[in-house]
């Protein structure tokens, strides 16, 4: 059965793939940077806050190369929170509440997050609260998107319940993990620099 949405981005993708070369920007993989410099930033002994740890860590494996290294998953959701057995302790909570995450002040090495910032609503809150933990020479690592990629003007234009319906469309493996609600706020360019340090 013809699917207009599929074709539509099917034919986005084609019309990328023709052009790509001639945008050498296009190559940079910045997952794969993400998880390189989150790898290349971890020391021995290191406490580390996953924010938005939902059901899994993706740079846990990276015990094997150290004696000592305590993984935090913060997670608004308790369900994909019980998912995550890669993480030493799991914390439920919503970081945008005003509320203190409950940690000690200068008690985190490290605080990373991936694919998190656009869905807070209040990003004041949550940089509060990662200055308050994150120790003095800490590392703060996030990927986000752009705000004016194709899915994030979409989920902009789009009423939410539509754009669910059309993610999951496209990708019925989303269910579950993907298609909550973005805000974008403050998501403008795609940033090489660390955070905090």
């Amino acid at each position: 059965m013809f699917n207009p949405v599929r074709w539509f981005f099917d034919l986005n993708r084609k019309c990328f793939k023709a052009i790509a070369k001639y945008f050498p920007q296009t190559k940079f993989n910045s997952f794969s940077y993400y998880s390189e410099q989150v790898k290349n930033n971890i020391s021995e002994g290191n406490v580390i806050l996953d924010i938005g740890g939902g059901k899994k860590c993706d740079f846990a494996s990276e015990r094997k190369n150290y004696n000592r290294l305590f993984i935090i998953a913060l997670d608004i959701s308790q369900e994909e929170l019980d998912y995550n057995h890669d993480v030493d302790e799991k914390i439920v909570f919503d970081i945008t509440s005003g509320n203190k995450v409950p940690l000690d002040d200068d008690s985190v090495d490290m605080i990373t997050s991936r694919y998190v910032l656009e869905h807070l609503k209040n990003l004041d809150n949550a940089f509060s609260e990662v200055s308050r933990i994150l120790k003095p020479g800490g590392k703060f690592i996030s990927l986000f998107p752009n705000k004016f990629t194709l899915f994030a003007i979409i989920n902009q234009i789009l009423p939410h319940w539509l754009a669910r319906k059309i993610l999951f469309s496209i990708n019925p493996g989303a269910k579950g993990h993907c298609g909550f609600r973005a805000y974008y706020k403050q998501m403008l360019l795609p940033c090489r620099k660390k955070i905090a340090e």
